[in-house]
């Protein structure tokens, strides 16, 4: 069911919009009361995105969660009894599934803050019934807990289930209102702004928007500039251990800045950047350890839903040796961001970057130019070492693929605004399909090693024997998916490096994407 959102901008009084709203129905008004509320979404905006609101309401002792879908789904409104970190924290039921689609597996974190005094009225038909909540809200953003910007009066309207005309009705009665504006959200933007944080302001995409006749140093600087600046976002994150992602995007990102350095390194000076480019590959193998162990943790958990259900949780002592582990692979990452090293590179590197990087050989060709070299190089690369793949090569092999694959998707990427978007976007997608399957292989692969390394650990703490036969079942069923990935890598490349495919690079980078 829509709820309605309106902001006074006037001087009119709470009492003569209340006289206008329902004229032919009573009115109950409850007592004015105060609530902090504190807007949560992902670091990422995932709720934001899919066009949902997600607060929590706290009244001295009691706190609720409200969930607005954006959608014509129902506002939900439900009690907590504990701290909310992510959405399986949240009451059972379709309010935290809806958080739950929206959010993954990120963290919901405070985007804003602000203190509320709220009265509510509640419109009644001729028996008392309940038919529309409206609440009147004096909204005052906070930081750090003290008032930072204006104070706004704001206004909901939600009908209850089956009086979507009485919600509508009131809603037009408000629009007609003078010093009354409807208004498409519920005070996170002023409340984010508040904690310096506008909704979207972050996204891990490289979304650098190029000119083509530009040179290439600049532009390649641009979307160097951009990379580390999603690398730096997403340290605190990592250090704070909120969630798996800002990890993995903070690897993405130092994943794309070698990408861009090694396949650009023509645009670039190479006796300036060189060193940069050794320090990135340190800060990427730093990372290795504790996303490995991410995503095996992940696929235990996984694992343990269906195993659990047929043996008890005989997994349990696998995810606590991985968990152990993790904790000294974060710790060691810890140290490496904040070590001093780690803060020299992100200072020499944006300080390089702000200057025009005189040298490369191609540092004054026009990017489009350089894009469209690049792009074919990585393509006929990939498609000639997937042409020379056979059954059954080994994972070293498939791995390289992988980078392969990733470089060519890197590239397409940086450089996307330069061509034909929806052409753009279909290749990434085949791409991704590539990669995805040697991505599964090498994640079966590894977890595979490591569970076969984990079965005396495991016996030493006493696990019985459902764990070790658990375990068996599991390498089992890895080294099926690798077979099954194998098989789909060798049909995808097969696929990708077509002269069908070929020729939609070749079209795309001449500027005739969409032919």
């Amino acid at each position: 069911m829509t709820s309605y959102q309106f902001q006074v901008v006037g001087r009119v009084a709470v009492r003569r919009i209340a006289q206008v709203l329902a004229p032919n129905c009573s009115i109950a008004a409850a007592a004015l009361h105060r609530i902090l509320r504190r807007h949560l979404d992902t670091f990422d905006w995932g709720l934001w995105r899919h066009g949902g609101r997600l607060t929590l309401e706290i009244e001295g002792d009691r706190t609720f969660a409200r969930w607005e879908p954006g959608d014509d789904r129902p506002p939900r409104r439900a009690p907590l009894h504990r701290g909310v970190a992510f959405a399986q924290d949240l009451p059972e039921g379709p309010l935290r599934r809806q958080v739950g689609a929206a959010a993954g597996e990120r963290a919901l974190l405070v985007v804003g803050e602000a203190s509320v005094q709220r009265r509510l009225l509640r419109i009644l038909d001729g028996e008392g019934k309940t038919l529309v909540r409206i609440w009147f809200d004096s909204v005052q953003p906070l930081r750090d807990g003290a008032p930072s910007g204006s104070r706004h009066r704001r206004i909901t309207v939600e009908p209850l289930l089956g009086y979507a005309a009485a919600g509508e009705s009131v809603a037009d009665r408000l629009r007609a209102l003078a010093g009354v504006e409807a208004r498409g959200d519920d005070g996170l933007v002023e409340a984010a702004a508040a904690a310096d944080r506008e909704p979207g302001d972050y996204s891990s995409k490289v979304t650098v928007l190029l000119r083509p006749a530009e040179p290439a140093e600049h532009a390649v600087r641009r979307i160097l500039a951009q990379l580390i600046s999603t690398l730096e976002a997403n340290v605190a994150g990592t250090v704070r251990n909120l969630d798996t992602e800002f990890l993995h995007d903070l690897r993405v990102a130092t994943r794309r800045t070698r990408t861009c350095i090694g396949q650009l390194m023509d645009v670039l000076p190479v006796d300036v950047v060189a060193p940069f480019a050794e320090e990135f590959r340190w800060l990427a193998t730093a990372t290795n350890p504790c996303r490995d162990l991410d995503v095996f943790l992940l696929e235990i958990a996984h694992r343990r839903l269906s195993f659990t259900q047929e043996h008890g949780d005989v997994l349990a002592p696998v995810s606590q040796l991985l968990r152990a582990e993790r904790e000294v692979a974060h710790r060691d990452l810890v140290a490496v961001l904040e070590s001093t090293r780690f803060a020299a590179l992100l200072r020499g590197w944006k300080r390089l970057l702000r200057r025009r990087l005189l040298g490369g050989e191609l540092g004054a060709v026009p990017v489009a130019e350089v894009a469209s070299k690049h792009v074919l190089q990585a393509y006929r690369r990939l498609s000639s070492c997937a042409a020379a793949l056979e059954p059954n090569a080994p994972a070293a092999e498939l791995h390289r693929l992988r980078i392969d694959a990733k470089k060519l998707r890197y590239l397409l990427e940086f450089f996307s605004s330069l061509w034909h978007a929806e052409a753009t976007g279909a290749l990434v997608a085949e791409l991704k399909l590539v990669q995805d399957s040697l991505g599964n292989y090498h994640d079966a692969w590894l977890q595979r090693e490591r569970l076969a390394g984990l079965a005396d650990e495991v016996l030493r703490g006493g696990a019985g024997a459902a764990t070790l036969l658990t375990m068996g079942r599991l390498v089992a069923e890895l080294e099926r998916r690798q077979t099954a990935e194998a098989e789909r890598v060798l049909a995808r490349l097969a696929t990708f490096a077509s002269p069908n495919v070929r020729r939609r690079f070749v079209h795309l980078v001449q500027g005739r994407g969409g032919e």
